[in-house]
């Protein structure tokens, strides 16, 4: 695992509602193998909203340069001024296992959300949210995760003040190019259809299309519905129609423009005025990075980001006597030295995978994602290497 990225969205908690279902469906998604973890990150974000308000966000990452530690969000007024921060920690797996959000009073960082997540081997198995509340942390939601083959259910629990009583239930279904998130909601001691989310999936696994349905008993009614138009593995544009009972009308159109290795670099928020034209507007814009392995969200009407590969940040400057290839590895990995006696494969926690007396190492078990290479020579000298398996 080379950086595992979870964050509520860069508006600051006090302007944005938790969207839970988004979260559920990263955190799904992610086990089907739909999103994967990335060694390209973003290093900076700024965006503006419409009126000129001005943001940025500033990603920071731990002294191997391998995890992020926090994200800080600035609005510019007559300068930049602190907003909110997301600090991480993590198990010695490399799992986040509490998420805080804190925003800024002025003087000094408050803590005002908290999420606490639970594993079961490589899956998150249940995560707990709490706001900080005159002076303590309150219960607010917990998400319990069960996976079975291609069905996936989250179950939703709200906190009544003295327990957790089941409020939503999100089920996922696979089949071959196609995901539905049905959500439904307790009442009457039944679960109740509420909305239909219908993905639909191209041959590189891409999510092409959404559409949103509400239920309106008996039936599943269109809501809205988002296309992604994609070249050359990245998506240009995507559109979002509403329905009017008879048709699809437009309502917002992104636009993106990337950088030679699959990132976008620069985003924007077109809305539709109802008669024949585009005006700039504000709206969540989605914008991926490494080849769609990833995307962040931000609110706005344009977006720029910089990013930063961490297997290039902080290499050791000293020269080195062990050349190791192909960077990154796929099947197998070559080690080239002098008096080579052994060479140890770690986790970026220390956790040793796997041990060769022999100059080459076969990687193909191993999770994509950045690791720790070291070789010993005949005398019992080391030498440390971060690899790249993919």
């Amino acid at each position: 695992m080379a950086v595992l990225v979870m964050a509520f969205g860069n508006l600051g908690f006090a302007q944005s509602k938790m969207d839970l279902k988004t979260m559920s469906r990263e955190i799904v998604f992610k086990q089907m193998g739909i999103s994967r973890d990335s060694y390209i990150v973003p290093q900076q974000a700024n965006y503006s909203e419409s009126d000129g308000i001005q943001h940025r966000t500033t990603y920071y990452y731990d002294e191997s340069e391998l995890y992020l530690n926090e994200e800080i969000t600035e609005t510019y007024w007559d300068s930049w001024q602190n907003e909110s921060r997301i600090s991480y920690e993590y198990d010695f797996n490399g799992n986040v296992y509490e998420m805080l959000g804190q925003e800024w009073n002025g003087t000094s960082w408050e803590d005002a959300i908290r999420v606490s997540y639970s594993y079961d081997g490589d899956f998150i198995s249940e995560d707990i949210y709490q706001y900080y509340i005159d002076g303590q942390w309150v219960n607010v939601i917990k998400e319990v995760y069960n996976y079975n083959g291609d069905d996936w259910t989250v179950l939703v629990w709200e906190w009544n003040g003295t327990t957790w009583t089941s409020s939503v239930l999100n089920t996922y279904t696979r089949d071959d190019f196609t995901i539905v998130h049905v959500m439904q909601y307790m009442e009457g001691g039944a679960w109740q259809n509420d909305e239909k989310y219908t993905y639909t999936l191209d041959f590189d696994e891409n999510v092409t299309d959404i559409l949103w349905q509400v239920w309106d008993d008996p039936n599943w009614v269109n809501f809205e519905k988002t296309t992604y138009i994609f070249d050359n593995g990245v998506y240009t544009d995507q559109y979002v129609q509403m329905w009017d009972d008879s048709d699809w009308l437009e309502n917002f159109h992104y636009t993106f423009e990337y950088d030679g290795l699959g990132n976008a670099k620069h985003g924007n928020c077109l809305e539709y005025d109802g008669v024949d034209t585009w005006v700039p507007s504000d709206g969540d814009i989605d914008m991926a990075y490494d080849y769609n392995a990833k995307t962040k969200s931000f609110y706005g009407s344009q977006v720029d980001i910089v990013y930063v590969d961490l297997t290039q940040v902080n290499e050791n400057a000293q020269t080195t006597n062990v050349k190791v290839y192909p960077v990154p590895a796929e099947n197998e990995l070559f080690i080239q030295t002098e008096d080579f006696q052994k060479a140890e494969i770690y986790s970026v926690t220390g956790q040793k995978l796997m041990e060769s007396a022999m100059e080459k190492m076969n990687v193909s078990s191993l999770s994509q994602g950045v690791y720790l290479l070291k070789v010993y020579d005949q005398s019992g000298n080391s030498e440390t290497q971060r690899i790249v398996v993919k």
